[in-house]
């Protein structure tokens, strides 16, 4: 299935499989929950993209929304394909991290993803 809109306050895919999700902008953000082999595309802006629980996600930033908050949790195989400067049409894949390292550093925990992660 593919959903396209304009502008909206916030997106949702819940439970979604083999499904694309194309819009301009999207005010509070978008939410990627419980789905499986998922393409997102930001034309505009958006402020915040959440993914949690879902597997097979490629997420299409806009030039505008570069600097979005990419929040992840209990997913895999998450892409972020992000606009290279000066060449349109044209995109760099980032894979996200799936698995973390926790150490205690005497006042709390400190995260990094592990060397199979990055």
């Amino acid at each position: 299935a593919c959903v396209r809109a304009c502008v909206c306050a916030r997106a949702y895919a819940d439970g979604c499989k083999k499904t694309a999700v194309v819009f301009e902008d999207v005010i509070a953000g978008l939410d990627i929950i419980n789905c499986q082999s998922v393409q997102a595309q930001v034309t505009g802006a958006t402020p915040i993209v959440n993914i949690d629980k879902s597997d097979g996600c490629q997420i299409y930033l806009s030039e505008k929304c570069k600097e979005a908050s990419i929040i992840t949790a209990k997913s895999s195989e998450m892409n972020i394909m992000v606009p290279k400067t000066g060449s349109p049409g044209e995109y760099t894949e980032c894979a996200l991290p799936e698995q973390f390292s926790n150490k205690w550093n005497g006042k709390g925990f400190t995260t990094e993803p592990t060397d199979i992660a990055a």
